[in-house]
């Protein structure tokens, strides 16, 4: 007689409610763990990248000092026409002296990764070596506008529009010159000052990033 197999055990199939469960609570603490982890990670590079690009733009700016014996202007010049807004003015103002229409000097960078309009600025021609009529800022690592100031504009400052991830909005600023908090007078008070908003995208705060040490 032939003996009957008792049948295999049934497989499992899938997960239980509890394991589904158990699953969750662990991927939602490793992202609760790893997403702040690598945004900071971010950040630091960010800031080490900015930090670097600032020397970079001050040593453009020093070489343009030596061939025409003064600091590119902060302002706009009279003869500049038509004006763009004052809004930014300061950074657009720099890059168009160092890399004028008429190629007058030229900077040994194109900065093009580096450009930006967060004003939308335009103009009926260019006012920089650049075919585009819009009126350029050099940017950070954030995309935002690098506020710079000739030592004369430091206490007059100027107006900059950033975006803040922060506050998820854009904000309009004014910046003067970044103070030495131990002498009381400006930091480079008698050259100038390139400042990133930094991080969080708002000038004046612990975060900013500046061609100077505090």
């Amino acid at each position: 007689m032939t003996r009957r197999r008792d049948p295999a055990p049934a497989s499992r199939a899938g997960f239980s409610l509890v394991e589904l469960l158990a699953v969750i609570i662990i991927i939602s603490l490793l992202v609760a763990f790893l997403i702040p982890n690598l945004l900071s990670s971010q950040e630091a590079v960010n800031s080490k990248m900015t930090q670097t690009w600032l020397d970079q733009v001050s040593a453009e700016i020093s070489a343009y000092e030596r061939e025409k014996g003064d600091f590119p202007p902060s302002t706009f010049p009279r003869k500049l026409d038509p004006k763009p807004s004052k809004t930014n003015m300061g950074v657009e103002s720099l890059l168009i002296a160092l890399m004028p229409a008429d190629g007058s000097y030229l900077a040994s960078g194109d900065y093009g990764d580096r450009l930006g309009n967060t004003d939308g600025d335009d103009s009926k021609k260019p006012h920089s070596r650049f075919k585009s009529s819009d009126v350029f800022e050099l940017c950070d690592h954030w995309d935002n506008p690098i506020a710079y100031l000739h030592r004369r504009d430091y206490e007059k400052g100027g107006t900059y529009l950033t975006y803040s991830d922060e506050a998820s909005d854009w904000i309009e600023e004014k910046v003067v010159g970044a103070v030495n908090p131990t002498t009381g007078s400006p930091y480079r008070m008698d050259s100038f000052q390139l400042i990133s908003a930094g991080p969080d995208g708002q000038f004046g705060t612990l975060d900013d990033i500046g061609n100077f040490k505090r």
